[in-house]
């Protein structure tokens, strides 16, 4: 690659243009040598490869080197080792330029985060040069060329080290105690002080949904999974929070209709055949009023991956649109990895990892639904166990909560046993089991649907409390 002097840009025989910084690269390494107990500090921050100049990478390798072996770093004792590395030409000398460009390390931690900054924008430009490369073949489709891109940008950013990364515990302990006096308030005036779920007895054990959480909602086939998750969904649009829900399951259209018929009352199978009384389409048109003002966003794509969603998830939070997520349903994500030789656990613990890093990097809970193995319907008991959660033990690991949903009607038990209702009545009633709940109590809660699943209301009223579990604090 050419030298360039005094100037942040370098011009390829490609035509790229570069950025790069002879005189910070010379910085760095003068600095170093000089004062070389920086050196631990600045290998944390910059890797060889953001050294433009191949003999500046040579030579920061050498100290690499002598770092992790215990050798002495100073002018001599570098030359003498980088003797016996090609290409530095007369090593004595370039050592002496170095040093002698410098007057102390004082900066040198800033300047190497500079240079790690530079070798983030010099990979950017490859990268589009590579994009453009990619899509022009047209061997790839769309969506293979998005999440590749994704996951490329990632990589290099997550390079990059900034000195805010670092929080002091005073700084944690104040943001704590602020988001504490927040929920306090909104206590005391008898709201929730997470985002309302829609269930007054889950937001009591629970707080409401918080950001940065992964919520699994676990459940058998017909449970009734994605009609919970609508509530849900309601629940939080009707607090003002814009929901961002990705149906890989149903359409858009589906997930409407069934909205509609919650939120009419109208039968559900009228509303499935069309045989809609005339004195109905009044409720349906004003349940369509309602549902149409609310701040949901639907993607029904059947393939889409976790990049993409991760990625117009993105979008939509820049827009101020995206306050919550909701993917339905985990097995049903188009894989993260395309490996032939990897295998389904991997897959699906690679995308349960991504729905976390989503839910930490957008600070918004994302409640990302999961089918249960078929264990559950092996064994007398038929409630479901979080070793029921299908295909990858990671999604245990990195949900903070998981709730699954058993509905002892579907099996053919007639009765629920409860320690604070004693025998209920099965018919029209489940349970939400809390099996984990990383920052409170885990219990059951109990709740009323109607026969299409389309309405969903607590139990019973406020005043109930939950069977539950201690907590962790």
């Amino acid at each position: 690659m050419k030298q360039c002097e005094n100037t942040m840009t370098c011009n390829r025989p490609d035509g790229l243009t570069l950025p790069e910084s002879p005189e910070l690269e010379t910085a760095v390494l003068g600095a170093l040598i000089l004062e070389p107990e920086y050196l631990p500090d600045v290998a944390e921050i910059v890797e060889i490869p953001a050294f433009s100049s191949a003999k500046n990478g040579k030579i920061y390798g050498a100290m690499l080197s002598m770092l992790a072996e215990g050798v002495t770093i100073d002018p001599y004792m570098l030359t003498q080792r980088c003797k016996t590395v090609e290409g530095i030409g007369n090593p004595a000398a370039y050592v002496a330029e170095l040093t002698q460009a410098v007057g102390s390390g004082a900066n040198v931690i800033d300047h190497a985060r500079q240079l790690a900054e530079l070798e983030s924008l010099r990979r950017f430009v490859m990268l589009g040069s590579e994009l453009t490369a990619r899509a022009g073949a047209g061997t790839a489709s769309p969506e293979e060329v998005g999440g590749w891109i994704a996951r490329q940008v990632e990589e290099i950013t997550a390079r990059v080290v900034h000195a805010d990364d670092i929080t002091p515990l005073s700084d944690a302990v104040r943001a704590a105690l602020d988001d504490l006096e927040r929920r306090q308030k909104a206590v005391q005036s008898g709201r929730c002080a997470g985002i309302p779920t829609g269930l007054q007895r889950l937001d009591a054990l629970t707080g409401g949904w918080r950001g940065g959480q992964l919520v699994v909602l676990g459940g058998r086939p017909a449970m009734g999974k994605s009609a919970v998750m609508l509530h849900f969904t309601r629940a939080a649009a009707d607090a003002g929070v814009p929901v961002c829900v990705f149906s890989l399951e149903m359409s858009d259209e589906q997930l409407a209709g069934r909205m509609l018929v919650g939120g009419s009352g109208v039968d559900a199978g009228a509303f499935r055949t069309g045989n809609v009384k005339a004195a109905e389409w009044g409720k349906l048109e004003q349940a369509g009023a309602d549902l149409s003002a609310m701040p949901v966003y639907l993607n029904d794509r059947a393939n889409l991956s976790m990049n993409s969603i991760r990625s117009q998830c993105k979008a939509m939070h820049r827009r101020g649109r995206c306050g919550m997520v909701i993917i339905d349903y985990l097995q049903l994500a188009d894989p993260a990895m395309r490996n032939p030789n990897t295998t389904r656990e991997r897959e699906i613990a690679a995308d349960s990892r991504a729905a976390k890093q989503l839910a930490k990097e957008l600070d918004v809970p994302v409640i990302l639904l999961s089918q249960l193995s078929r264990k559950v319907e092996d064994r007398a008991d038929k409630t479901p166990q979080l070793s029921d959660l299908r295909e990858s033990g990671a999604i245990e690991q990195d949900a903070d909560m998981v709730v699954l949903i058993d509905r002892p009607a579907v099996y053919g038990v007639e009765t629920i046993e409860t320690k604070k209702f004693g025998d209920i009545k099965s018919k029209d009633a489940g349970v939400l089991l809390i099996a984990k709940n990383r920052e409170g109590a885990t219990g059951r809660i109990y709740f009323r649907h109607n026969e299409s699943l389309t309405r969903i209301t607590d139990y019973d009223g406020p005043d109930a409390e939950p069977d539950q579990a201690p907590g962790p604090f």
